[in-house]
């Protein structure tokens, strides 16, 4: 065998170990009850070529789903678990992971929202062509197809609910089933629901649907040379989509274009613009179709299905948008806008009055996000001078729904609606291309629902749960509630629940309690089958399970595959691969400062909260006084903080009797986006979250800010606002900075003398936070760190923003001056007092740690990264210079795989003394302050 099939062999035993690896921690290892999630969604993604496998692990995970930490997990890996159902399970024979994301959906409203923003932008990435008419590069007609049907079907799924569920949980809450009985049949309810609604493309052509053949003519050129000819195209009509090819599909036809009918308009074409006989077009918010029938009889017949397949099961009607006048002279906007409504009159008939609800949240919720980011995109089109006067007005004149909320959050954080904007607050960036705009609301949480039930008040009820009380309960209450007015409402929370119905709190039927479940019988007990899990001679004779997957099996009676089976560990051996698979556990508590309590309303919160008309100030105990906070908010904040601020809000609110003192009330910043693509932005802060989750494991110190990030379509989303921390570059720009532009001079100035206890506290702030940026702007590859991507907060820590560089992807790409493995300024080494300080050794002991830990937990990462690169559109990942494997095996390169773990340490430091004073970095300021004015 030569050299290179040496290497292949090698490569393919080192992967083999790996999966073999993964199967032994998720199904061999005592877990104490947890299910790692990391390695599941490393699992799927290793055996993502037996459909078998990703089945189980499927079933598996959707087995505890609701579990909070199963959950979390879920939603942390969502964008991985996106991404395989769009790019890798198109190609597969079974819908496993879309049906997956269904039954996830339908037990968390706020799930089925992100997993739709995600879909939304996706297909502005593959549709067929541009609002503007003009054909898209990137077009892809599989992948198009599929995002635009799954995101119909996870509509229906939240609208339509699951056939039983009403009738279950009434059984449970009076006491006629068990928990776990109500558990397993609501399970199946949900199977069985998404089964129904998800069609893979194998089914689609061969289920019936009704096709011929049209001429066509595009309404843009292709290119500026060729003509726009009539020709003869083949359409198909099926599962509400109109689809073009270029023959037949039976006669192996390409399909050219696609567009989804919901909400379209569908007519004969105009006189006035029709040049041909037989004329009709189609066309929604994005596409414009014009065809041309043979004959005036198939033109009716074409309209007509059509028109039948549009309003079959039509939720939400779109926008209506037509590069052309297509409509009669004199008809105004009301009466195209009522033509839409009288098409959905008898759907919305018959929606019961829980689906209603529900589909009334989900359209509003949509609605609101989308009004948010539509005013930074309105502003962006106006002089800089302008937008500041104009933000608030429009601001003030945004409805509010009466039930949304700001969804910068997960599943299990605590509930907030959204009950008013104060608009005055509003401020506006001004950059080139954009205007990112920051709004401020005032949430409530605690307040009385679930009127049916006798109404209950909790503050601390999750974004799950709250979405499950108020929309998952029966017709007839819901019918009530809709019938009574404010008072009669009011009454029916005073009476209470009825002497009659001995119900238990509804909310203990969405989350399983950890604690509680019982101890199920060991299989070893089970005969049966031989192919089957019941018999232990199937997979469990000399192998080591652990209870996880016993319980499943039991209770699910399905088979195990064989490359599961054959990788579950041996009693009497161990498996140990050169690197250590370990599980991170992800933090869900980002305010790492404080300790929680969960019993506190102060402990959900981060600045001031009114509690029944008074203002509670929740204060941060670090080491640092309050004299030297006050110093620093005169820098940093123009002398107001976020408690002061968000005090002050509240006080106003509740003087203006914007509020009143029947709910617990906040104030929420958040910063809209529009025209800029958040997606990478979203992956980086993922695997910055996972790095923090890494270096809290190994207890290790390092500071790192995990902020939310929501990217609602292909360019536009929002930010959680961050507080109390300003730019280095405004900092130094500040009046009363100190001249000689050094931040030592800035921390003795803010934090009193060096050997003080505040000047101490700050300066560790300081290094902690450096040590987190250094190690993830050198492993996540992070460039253009200038000034104005880099904040500093009132307690002296370090905030990266601004992830557009990332993996090696440089400004200026292979001419970058950013050649340095991370940013280390002489300026950062003086306020840890030097080189020769104890505070440096710290910054350096603490570099090395974590680059370690970074290390141990470097398969999960890998993989991370592998799966979102799969066909990646993301700029990082793409292109000649950053496409193909290319970021994958840099990362591989920083990460050290290769090197003996005896020399880790000195290759860490060896980093640290590279990036002291790098020339590059310095040139890199220069430029930057010569080009867009950053501060050095």
């Amino acid at each position: 065998p030569t050299l290179t099939d040496y290497c292949c062999s090698m490569a393919a035993r080192k992967e083999d170990e790996f999966k073999s690896k993964l199967v032994a921690d998720v199904f061999g290892k005592d877990n104490n009850g947890k299910v790692p999630m990391d390695k599941v969604m490393m699992l799927i993604w290793q055996f993502r070529d037996d459909p078998s496998v990703v089945q189980f692990m499927a079933n598996f995970v959707t087995e505890h789903a609701g579990r909070r930490d199963v959950f979390d997990g879920i939603e942390f890996y969502l964008p991985q678990l996106a991404h395989m159902i769009i790019h890798l399970e198109a190609n597969w024979n079974e819908a496993i992971l879309e049906r997956f994301a269904l039954i996830i959906a339908q037990h968390s409203l706020h799930f089925a929202l992100q997993l739709i923003w995600i879909l939304q932008g996706a297909i502005e990435d593959y549709q067929p062509e541009m609002p503007n008419g003009e054909q898209n590069e990137d077009f892809h007609a599989l992948y198009y197809t599929r995002c635009v049907k799954l995101l119909l079907n996870i509509e229906r799924c939240v609208v339509y609910g699951t056939p039983r569920k009403h009738e279950l949980q009434r059984l449970y809450e009076k006491g006629q089933i068990t928990k776990k009985e109500y558990e397993t049949m609501e399970q199946a309810d949900r199977r069985f629901n998404a089964e129904q609604l998800s069609i893979t493309q194998k089914e689609l052509l061969k289920a019936g649907t009704f096709g011929g053949n049209l001429l066509y003519k595009r309404l843009v050129r292709t290119s500026c040379c060729s003509q726009k000819n009539w020709k003869t195209r083949y359409f198909a009509v099926s599962e509400r989509m109109l689809f073009c090819y270029n023959v037949p599909p039976s006669s192996g036809g390409r399909l050219i274009r696609a567009m989804p009918l919901e909400g379209a308009a569908i007519m004969e074409t105009p006189a006035s613009d029709a040049k041909y006989d037989f004329m009709f077009e189609v066309h929604n918010l994005n596409y414009f179709f014009r065809m041309r029938a043979s004959s005036d009889e198939e033109r009716k017949r074409w309209i007509q299905v059509l028109e039948e397949e549009r309003d079959s099961h039509n939720l939400y009607t779109y926008q209506v948008w037509s590069p052309v006048k297509t409509y009669a002279e004199g008809e105004s906007e009301e009466e195209k806008a009522m033509g839409n409504y009288h098409r959905q009159s008898q759907l919305m008939q018959d929606l019961t009055p829980a689906q209603k609800a529900r589909y009334d949240f989900l359209k509003n919720q949509r609605d609101f996000t989308r009004n948010l980011t539509n005013i930074a995109e309105e502003l962006r089109f106006k002089e800089r001078d302008e937008r500041k006067v104009l933000a608030p007005k429009l601001v003030e004149d945004l409805g509010i729904p009466s039930c949304v909320y700001v969804p910068l959050c997960n599943s299990s954080d605590i509930w907030r609606r959204v009950h008013s904007l104060i608009a005055k607050d509003t401020r506006v960036f001004n950059t080139n291309e954009r205007c990112p705009v920051v709004m401020y609301f005032l949430t409530r949480r605690g307040e009385r629902m679930h009127h049916h039930r006798g109404g209950m008040k909790d503050v601390n009820l999750d974004v799950a749960e709250y979405l499950h009380l108020q929309y998952e309960v029966p017709d007839n209450a819901m019918a009530a509630i809709n019938e009574e007015d404010s008072a009669s409402l009011e009454n029916s929370v005073v009476g209470g629940i009825s002497g009659d119905d001995d119900l238990k709190p509804s909310s203990s039927v969405l989350w399983k309690d950890e604690t509680s479940e019982s101890k199920r019988n060991d299989l070893l007990s089970q005969e049966g089958d031989t192919s089957l899990i019941r018999d232990p001679h199937s997979f469990d004779r000399g192998r080591k399970t652990n209870e996880q997957l016993r319980n499943f099996m039991k209770e699910n009676f399905v088979r195990i595959p064989s490359k599961i089976k054959a990788r579950l560990p041996q009693k009497q051996k161990s498996l140990v691969g050169k690197l250590p698979l370990r599980t991170v556990p992800i933090l869900e508590n980002r305010n790492t400062d404080e300790e929680d309590d969960s019993k506190s309303v102060l402990s959900k919160t981060s600045g001031s909260i009114m509690v029944d008309g008074g203002v509670l100030v929740k204060v941060a105990h670090d080491g640092i006084d309050e004299e030297s906070i006050k110093r620093a908010t005169a820098f940093v904040c123009s002398g107001e903080n976020w408690v002061k601020k968000s005090e002050r809000m509240l006080t106003d609110a509740l003087n203006e009797k914007i509020i009143d003192r029947e709910a617990t009330t906040e104030a929420s910043g958040v910063m809209i986006k529009s025209n800029d693509d958040l997606r990478q932005e979203v992956f980086v802060m993922q695997m910055i979250h996972f790095y923090q989750s890494v270096f809290a494991k190994a207890s290790l110190p390092i500071w790192l800010k995990t902020y939310r990030i929501l990217s609602t379509s292909k360019d536009t989303g929002m930010i959680e606002f961050l507080l109390d921390a300003t730019s280095i570059d405004s900092l130094k720009k500040s009046e009363m900075f100190p001249q000689s532009g050094s931040l030592r001079e800035y921390f003795e100035m803010i934090y009193g003398p060096v050997e003080s206890k505040s000047s101490k506290a700050a300066q560790r702030n300081f290094m902690l936070s450096l040590v987190g940026y250094s190690l993830v702007s050198y492993l996540l590859g992070l460039k253009d760190r200038h000034n104005g991507n880099i904040m500093i907060d009132v307690r002296g820590r370090l905030i990266f923003i601004d992830f557009g560089f990332a993996m090696g992807m440089a400004p200026g790409h292979e001419f970058s001056m950013e050649r340095a493995p991370f940013k280390l300024t002489q300026d950062y080494v003086d306020v840890m007092g030097g080189p020769d300080s104890t505070c440096f050794a710290e910054f350096k002991r603490l570099f090395v740690a974590g680059f370690e830990a970074a290390r141990a937990n470097s398969q999960i990462a890998l993989g991370l990264v592998e799966i979102m690169m799969y066909k990646s559109k993301y700029p990082c990942f793409s292109g000649p210079r950053y496409g193909g494997n290319q970021a994958l095996i840099k990362f591989q390169n920083r990460l050290m795989l290769h090197t003996p773990d005896n020399d880790v340490s000195k290759k860490a430091l060896g980093l640290i003394e590279v990036s002291m004073q790098h020339y590059g970095t310095w040139a890199y300021d220069r430029f930057q302050l010569y080009s867009n004015e950053y501060a050095m």
